[in-house]
This record gives structure tokens, C-alpha cells and sequence, in this order.
């Protein structure tokens, strides 16, 4: 028996298989976390869009806290007031101008679910009394 050669086993070993595995688990790994970031630049382009309709309501907070206020004092702050949009939420404080002239400048801060939003910050919004208003 001595001219018959052993017969080879077909399959994987245990190894191959192992590294197999291991190839798959870094695939996977790169796959999730690709999608986890397109999903967190989805999130964050959402709440831009709903930014864009949040801020023509900003303008016209300021300007009725302008208006309201009796003539040569400082408009209230608003803190924390609601928007037509949900999960977002706008702080107003007001400083005279620097120029001297009847205008206040709105500091505005949006904040979404809590969370101030860095792309939420208004520039320094400068409002006047509206000249159609009835004096007090």
C-alpha cells in the first residue's frame, strides 16, 4: 500500500475560515460607519432646512419686542419662546446700538431641543420701531 496516496479532505480549514471572518468584520465595520455619518448629515440638513423657516419668525419676534416697548426703554428679552416649528426654541436679549441712533440690536440664540445650534446664531440683528406705530 505503500504507492497509494493519501486521499485529500475537500472543505476549509478553521483558519480560512477565521480570516474569513475577520474580513467581513472590518467590511462591516466601514459599511456602518459610513452610514452612521449619512444619517448624521441627514439629520443636520433637516434641521437646517427647518432653520431656514425659523428665521423670518426671529425677525418678526424682534421687532414686536421693539414695538412693544415704551419709547427710549429697552425691549424685554425673550427667552426660550417657541417657534411655528417643533423642537425649536429662540432667546432675544437687546443692546442699544452702537451708532448712536434709535435702533436696538437683537443678539438672537436658537436652540433645537435644548441644544444651541452654532448655525442658529443670528449676526447682530439691528431693529428700529416701526414708523407706522400710534405713539404712546
Amino acid at each position: 500500500m505503500g504507492g497509494v496516496p493519501a486521499r485529500r479532505r475537500h472543505g476549509f480549514t478553521l483558519l480560512e475560515v477565521m480570516i474569513a471572518m475577520a474580513l467581513l468584520l472590518v467590511g462591516g465595520v466601514s459599511i456602518l460607519a459610513v452610514f452612521t455619518l449619512a444619517v448624521a448629515h441627514r439629520v443636520h440638513r433637516g434641521i437646517e432646512g427647518q432653520l431656514d423657516q425659523v428665521r423670518p419668525q426671529v425677525r418678526v419676534m424682534a421687532q414686536e419686542a421693539v414695538d412693544r416697548a415704551p419709547k427710549g426703554k429697552a425691549p424685554a428679552a425673550i427667552v426660550n419662546a417657541q417657534t411655528a416649528q417643533t423642537g425649536f426654541t429662540v432667546s432675544i436679549s437687546f443692546v442699544p446700538s452702537p451708532n448712536a441712533d434709535p435702533a436696538w440690536v437683537a443678539l438672537v440664540r436658537i436652540a433645537y431641543q435644548g441644544t444651541e445650534l452654532s448655525d442658529g446664531v443670528f449676526p447682530p440683528l439691528f431693529v428700529q420701531r416701526n414708523v407706522y406705530d400710534r405713539p404712546r
